[in-house]
């Protein structure tokens, strides 16, 4: 376990209470841990916790100021940046809560489907190959696919598949559903897929509703997924406030990173107060939550303009100069600097890096020597260096 210690000093909060948002998924174990283990009390925050039923029930109270900060997908600060989604305040990004998470699934009579076809494999290809020869010999079907929100991680994922395997959108009908809603709305038989993260895809497993037909990880390994967000005036009027909070987040994400921490972190997230005891058993394998080292919790400026990327589609196009100063307005990695260097990390010398074409571990350089990065390909990129 990587051990994280504060400095001798820690600068004064500007607002020691403060109220967290975050939606009822394995991914928002930092900000559970933080509060359980301590860790914000370490650094004089008195956090208080509020559970959300949707991602438009974060985004909202962030721009009305009853949230300080929140567990929030990569993609809403980053709409907010166009003028997308409800209040006109801008949102930063000032650290990511980690990588993966998230999959694809199917209700089970879809699946059962899919899997007798002669194309179908285990794979992003195989499976999107049954998916788009099932609609071609069912040509008046349409499928009714969820996501948890349109400028989320979970959409960018869904569509890039769709889009890589030839599967024409216009046969699916996408509709937002919050999470913890997932798995009765599949059981009433309204959706027959989403994509969300975990443990909903392993609780519709377990419950017989569903299957896993594909993992996040598995479309693009590593990938960014949540972070911690606030309003761009709330983070310059609260900047001590706001280091001590990434200090604190970032210790949990090195105690959850433990394999040997699994089970403890599972005994908290079923809590009554946090997912409950619906949460089940959620199988590994499935989100292969990564939530520190490797960079994980770095603010990437060459994921958020590959997000603004996804973002824009759709929207009047804009000049790639525009692109990258919205990027580095949102995605705040000097506000990251700052927490991590005072906990001793060796943080990239860089902003940026190629995304998705990484199939091995590879290095860049760090603050304190080189930095190991994981494997970071999209399943239909051909790998930037070849085999070791």
């Amino acid at each position: 376990m990587t051990d994280l210690t504060l400095p001798d000093t820690l600068p004064t909060p500007e607002k020691c209470a403060l109220t967290l948002g975050y939606v009822p998924l394995i991914d928002a174990a930092p900000l559970i841990v933080a509060r359980e283990n301590g860790y914000f009390d370490d650094c004089g925050l008195d956090v208080s916790l509020s559970r959300e039923a949707s991602w438009a029930s974060i985004r909202d109270k962030l721009q009305l100021g009853l949230l300080d900060a929140a567990q929030i997908p990569a993609g809403i600060p980053l709409a907010a940046a166009f003028g997308i989604g409800y209040g006109q305040r801008p949102l930063v990004c000032s650290m990511s809560l980690g990588l993966n998470g998230n999959a694809i699934t199917v209700s089970r009579e879809l699946h059962a489907q899919l899997s007798r076809r002669a194309e179908f494999s285990a794979t992003p290809a195989g499976t999107g190959a049954a998916l788009k020869g099932h609609l071609r010999d069912n040509p008046e079907a349409t499928l009714t696919v969820a996501t948890v929100y349109t400028h989320s991680m979970h959409s960018f994922l869904l569509h890039y598949w769709l889009d890589a395997c030839c599967i024409d959108r216009s046969r699916i009908r996408e509709v937002v559903v919050p999470p913890p809603q997932m798995v009765d709305t599949m059981h009433r038989g309204l959706i027959d897929a989403f994509c969300a993260g975990e443990p909903w895809n392993s609780a519709a497993r377990d419950r017989g509703v569903g299957e896993v037909l594909v993992s996040g990880y598995q479309i693009w390994r590593n990938a960014p997924d949540k972070v911690l967000g606030s309003t761009a005036d709330w983070a310059a009027e609260h900047p001590a406030s706001l280091q001590l909070l990434i200090m604190a987040l970032l210790r949990a994400c090195a105690w959850l990173d433990d394999p040997d921490n699994r089970e403890a972190m599972l005994a908290l997230l079923r809590r009554p107060e946090y997912l409950g005891e619906g949460l089940m058993q959620p199988d590994p394998d499935i989100g292969r939550h990564r939530f520190f080292g490797a960079a994980a919790n770095f603010p990437w400026l060459s994921q958020a303009r590959w997000l603004l990327e996804q973002i824009q589609h759709g929207q009047p196009p804009r000049h790639p100069a525009e692109i990258d100063a919205l990027a580095r307005q949102t995605y705040r990695s000097d506000i990251f600097r700052q927490a991590g260097a005072a906990l001793g990390l060796n943080l990239p010398l860089t902003e940026s890096k190629p995304e998705g074409v990484h199939e091995h571990d590879w290095t860049v350089e760090g603050s304190q020597g080189p930095l190991s990065l994981p494997g970071d390909r999209l399943f239909d990129r051909p790998a930037l260096e070849p085999p070791n």
